[in-house]
């Protein structure tokens, strides 16, 4: 089967990108609790603890099924997922509207937390369609594709937020079941036009060569200067390269098929970034390789590993990867379902004649806050990634020492907040280092980990999200409901009903920080190790392949 012409490429990229950035609309309402919650919750009759485990329900039903959903997007493809997405979507939202209404009765709160389950679970099946064709489709660019991608998760809840209080927080009661039946018909229609659109276009021949790459480990190098997102990540190449490059490419891979031993014993054509070829002599023990003073934007020294399943799991900076992003994007899952609680008390207990309309407003602002932060967050990051490591040589792992203290200073200043002026600072500065978070988790997978594997793997990081969230929230519920038995939020006065809850956090988020240390530590050492032993030409020593885009 012949490959894809570069403008075709072109075009199915950017008709597959407007597909993920509308699977990911239908994951950012799993965010939008906080808007139809404290409604839903005052007319089911439920305590803060009961809301927040049914809040929290949801994110179990993303977080546990995302190694399934990533494996599934590996190799049933995006179009499936997008189909589950929409049915899920639908009943979910439908079931929550009608149980507010109180067409199917008034059932328990475990049934409540059943259907923010599938919740959850549509929003994992669209978010691992968009994130992993994305990946799979961009090289060069890939974190501020995959930051734009996720963008609009973030961005989903700020938009809808804001969609509830011009058309559905009106009068003096808001019409929660409107704004359920509108949910439910957003998630089908966007996961549909998903469903129609994703497609896994992969890289296109890559014109970078090296010989004799060991098994285990990737070249993925763009030599392409376009710094446009949806520019394809190569140059054109005649068709004696072509021929050189071999006969396909399948996502996530270099086309370039591995030399035999045989190849590795005579003078081998090594491509450069540009039309020229040098020839370079190898032997057994002196392997043909790029020279990387050569490459145009500089050489990097750590890793290019294609790892998946048990390897994955057993690798020490997957581990700490992974750590956190457990402590860390707890401390987001928690403020997003809780946001609703702290705003009533804090405006309840400083007004006198408390409107509940008001309050509801209050409420969307400060999730629409969340979101735009979040949005901003996951559309900047993956920009500075990209271009501080190809212009100023910037480690990624230390851009993500920088996003998880900002998630710290995040969790002082909500925590000590007083009235909603300050919380709204809180609210602006948790969106932004929970969308920094998620922007360039899913870019640090891919780049150190390759892509064959990444929805799986990225599945497999984000799991235990939801256990720390739901610590979190459970500390929240249970400090709230001591303080205040008769759940009456006008007694909190500046916040002290539930203080307590935000020096948990903060402490986690600073376990966060050092495991993020830890990592920036580990990954700088291998950096010296390999430059080491790559300027003594010592190849056959190099544990790991240095890789244009990594660190």
């Amino acid at each position: 089967m012949a490959l894809p012409t570069r403008s075709q490429r072109y075009w199915l990229r950017t008709l597959s990108m407007l597909g993920a950035c509308s699977a990911t609309t239908t994951s950012g309402t799993i965010y939008l609790f906080s808007t139809y919650g404290p409604a839903l919750s005052q007319r089911l009759h439920l305590t803060s603890t009961q809301a927040n485990v049914a809040a929290i329900s949801a994110n179990y039903g993303q977080l546990l099924s995302g190694p399934f959903f990533g494996w599934a997007a590996d190799t049933l493809g995006p179009q499936v997922l997008s189909g589950f997405a929409a049915i899920g979507s639908f009943a979910a939202f439908s079931a929550l509207a009608y149980t507010y209404e109180g067409s199917l009765g008034m059932p328990s709160w475990l049934l409540l937390a059943g259907y923010m389950i599938l919740v959850g679970l549509a929003s994992q099946s669209a978010n691992m369609a968009a994130v992993t064709t994305t990946t799979k489709n961009f090289k060069q660019n890939r974190g501020s594709a995959v930051s734009l991608c996720v963008a609009f998760f973030g961005l989903s809840p700020f938009v809808l937020s804001h969609v509830s209080t011009l058309f559905f927080a009106v009068g003096d009661t808001p019409d929660t079941f409107g704004y359920l039946k509108f949910l439910s018909y957003l998630g089908l229609g966007t996961s549909l036009m998903a469903a129609l659109s994703l497609t896994v276009v992969g890289f296109g021949p890559s014109r970078r060569y090296r010989q004799d790459i060991p098994d285990g480990f990737i070249v993925d190098r763009a030599s392409d200067t376009s710094s446009g997102l949806l520019s394809d990540s190569h140059s054109e190449i005649t068709n004696d390269e072509e021929a050189l490059l071999g006969q396909g490419a399948a996502p996530g891979y270099s086309a370039v098929p591995k030399p035999t031993r045989e190849d590795a014993d005579v003078s081998a054509t090594v491509l450069l970034g540009t039309s020229e070829a040098v020839t370079a002599s190898s032997s057994p023990n002196t392997q043909a390789v790029l020279d990387p003073r050569g490459a145009l934007d500089g050489i990097d020294y750590d890793t290019a590993r294609e790892l998946g399943g048990l390897s994955y799991l057993r690798d020490p900076e997957a581990q700490l990867l992974a750590l956190v992003l457990f402590l860390c994007a707890g401390i987001g899952v928690f403020y997003n379902n809780n946001i609703g609680t702290i705003v009533n008390a804090l405006y309840f207990s400083s007004t006198d004649e408390p409107d509940p309309s008001a309050a509801q407003r209050l409420i969307n602002h400060h999730v629409a806050v969340v979101s735009l932060g979040s949005f901003v967050g996951r559309l900047t990051i993956g920009a500075v990634t990209d271009f501080g490591k190809r212009l100023w040589g910037l480690p990624r792992s230390g851009i993500l020492v920088v996003v998880v203290f900002c998630m710290v200073l995040s969790q002082i200043i909500a925590g000590a907040a007083e009235n909603l002026t300050t919380l709204l600072v809180g609210s602006a500065l948790t969106g932004l280092s929970y969308g920094f978070l998620f922007g360039v988790m899913p870019t640090l997978v891919s780049v150190w980990f390759g892509t064959k594997h990444f929805g799986a793997n990225w599945g497999m990081t984000t799991v235990f999200i939801g256990f720390s969230g739901q610590g979190l929230g459970a500390f929240f519920g249970y400090v709230y409901d001591s303080n205040m038995p008769d759940q009456d939020p006008s007694k909190c006065k500046g916040g002290a009903c539930y203080r307590d809850a935000f020096v948990l956090s903060m402490g986690v988020s600073m376990l966060g920080l050092l495991a993020a240390i830890v990592l920036a530590r580990r990954r700088g050492d291998r950096r010296r190790e390999n430059r080491r032993l790559w300027e003594a030409q010592e190849i056959d020593h190099i544990e790991y392949v240095p890789f244009i885009l990594a660190e």
